[in-house]
């Protein structure tokens, strides 16, 4: 044992990477808040109100948006875009434009959690937790330069997600899409974990620039391992992106998961899928892009077309959306299919505007769902709600024709932008299908905005109590101040009502004055 021992300590000392945490402050700013979070309500649990969770977690998300903000501005200078923590993670314009957006959803969806989730006291810091820790995740894969980095980032998104699904323990159907949306998740993690490992096999390194390195300098005798770990790893990453033909769980999950959590999984989930898939594709695999490109190309069209097809013929409102999600989801693929800078800004814009539009959206649906009593609403529940809610239908009407492609909205410039980088490079017969792909959407967006402004089916019996409470009020009745008062009640303001406010404004004024984040998304490029 001795003799061990003096080994030991001859030997050379382990020499560990120097960490610079400044690169990595938004994940542990999310990550060291989400544990405060539950280790306060773990110690004052009977005294944590879920307003005093939701604050706590709002902090640590606009805490995290600062520091994004501050490393920006230090990634004008020269010199600050590069790899730090041993090549690992990147501080990059790239990674700081995803931090900057995952904090924004995170801040959306957990003060939308605070009046449209089914939790007590005790589960509020949990979702808060879950949240913060999700989105730190997200993070990671947007900073990633590291394949097996990337794969963590993963998994720690994922595996909250799997957890905030079923959140809400007293919905069956929402235990039923977690068992889905985990089973699946563990398929396509396993896939993208056996992409990297064909990756390794081929170049010898799992670092982005290692492999830039050596596929520059070398020529390969046979390119089979190579390009299947590559295939392997869109497949894993476009189960994540709900790509079709990996796309299956999306409708059941976006189904049956509470509404806010619904909003920041196509939200934050897909941007992350997609965080990754570029930066792997169009910095790792940039000189082998005529042998992915047509692999991009096939799996857009698709996802176009059976996003488009599918969302016409539901009647479900969030299974319509789900396979709007989808067909987003093509869209957003052009941006890489274009393989330019220009369609990587496209990708980029496309994911921040859609982004805050599917999260307004969603807690657009969950307010409708808390305002009729019913855990799924369904396009004839949509009957009426400009009478009951003016507010809420309006919103849900300009969301709606945001992500059709409305002129004066972000949506219009976000489809204009990819399809025109498509063009530009020379793929018209993608560009067709997108723009059929879009019409087709056009039509049920359209329906639900519609919708919203139909009268509903007991609109007549509503127009006699009308007539009758107003006969009250001149003969001076007691009934009609008890309807008043009613009334006045059923005014509440919630907070998610700010959200969906936030949601609308940026939708409408950022489709307006579009220039900044424009120019922000053409910037945000990989430093390698």
């Amino acid at each position: 044992m001795s003799f061990l021992i003096a080994q030991v300590a001859s030997s050379t000392p382990l020499k560990l990477p120097s960490i610079q945490y400044s690169a990595i402050g938004p994940e542990l700013i999310m990550i060291c808040g989400g544990l405060i979070v539950l280790l306060i309500s773990s110690l004052v649990a009977k005294h944590l109100s879920k307003a005093v969770s939701v604050t706590l977690g709002v902090i640590v998300g606009l805490a995290s948006l600062v520091d994004s903000i501050y490393l920006g501005f230090h990634s004008t200078s020269a010199g600050a875009n590069k790899a730090v923590l041993s090549g690992a993670i990147a501080i990059d314009k790239f990674a700081i434009f995803f931090y900057a957006l995952f904090s924004i959803v995170a801040v959306m969806t957990i003060l939308v959690g605070l009046d449209q989730m089914n939790l007590n006291r005790g589960r509020t810091p949990e979702f808060v937790t879950l949240i913060l820790l999700s989105t730190s995740g997200a993070m990671l894969m947007a900073a990633a330069v590291d394949l097996i980095v990337l794969f963590l980032g993963l998994e720690i998104l994922s595996i909250a997600l799997y957890v905030l699904v079923a959140i809400e323990s007293n919905q069956p159907l929402g235990k039923e899409s977690a068992i889905k949306y985990f089973m699946l998740g563990g398929f396509a993690s396993a896939i993208f974990l056996y992409g990297i490992a064909l990756v390794y096999g081929a170049t010898g390194s799992t670092n982005l620039g290692q492999i830039v390195t050596f596929l520059s300098n070398n020529l390969l005798r046979s390119n089979g391992v190579l390009f299947a770990g590559m295939a392997l790893m869109l497949v894993g990453l476009g189960f994540k992106i709900s790509a079709a033909p990996f796309h299956f769980w999306t409708p059941d999950v976006y189904q049956g998961a509470p509404s806010p959590v619904t909003g920041y999984m196509a939200a934050t989930a897909k941007a992350a899928g997609f965080a990754g898939l570029l930066r792997v594709f169009y910095s790792g695999f940039l000189n082998y892009r005529s042998d992915w490109i047509p692999a991009v190309g096939a799996l857009a069209v698709v996802t176009l077309l059976v996003g488009a097809v599918l969302a016409v013929v539901q009647t479900d409102v969030k299974r319509t959306l789900a396979y709007s999600s989808i067909n987003q989801a093509g869209f957003i693929l052009l941006g890489l299919y274009a393989a330019t800078s220009k369609g990587l800004g496209a990708s980029l814009y496309y994911l921040a505007i859609y982004s805050v539009i599917i999260v307004g959206a969603f807690a657009t649906i969950g307010a409708i769902q808390r305002e009729l009593g019913k855990e799924q609403i369904v396009m004839n529940d949509l009957r009426g709600l400009y009478r009951r809610s003016p507010f809420l239908a309006f919103a849900f009407a300009v969301l709606m024709f945001a992500q059709a492609g409305a002129p004066l909205t972000t949506g219009f410039l976000a489809k204009f932008n990819v399809v025109l980088s498509i063009v530009d490079s020379g793929h018209y017969p993608v560009a067709l299908v997108a723009m059929i792909s879009a019409a087709i959407a056009v039509f049920f967006y359209l329906r639900l905005a519609i919708l919203v402004y139909r009268p509903a089916g007991d609109e007549i019996s509503d127009a006699t109590s009308d007539s009758e409470l107003v006969g009250a009020m001149i003969g001076g009745g007691g009934s009609a101040l008890a309807v008043d008062t009613t009334t006045k009640t059923s005014a509440k303001v919630y907070v998610s009502t700010w959200v969906i406010g936030f949601s609308l404004v940026a939708t409408v004024v950022l489709g307006i004055v579009a220039s900044p984040l424009i120019d922000l998304a053409n910037r945000a490029l990989p430093f390698f």
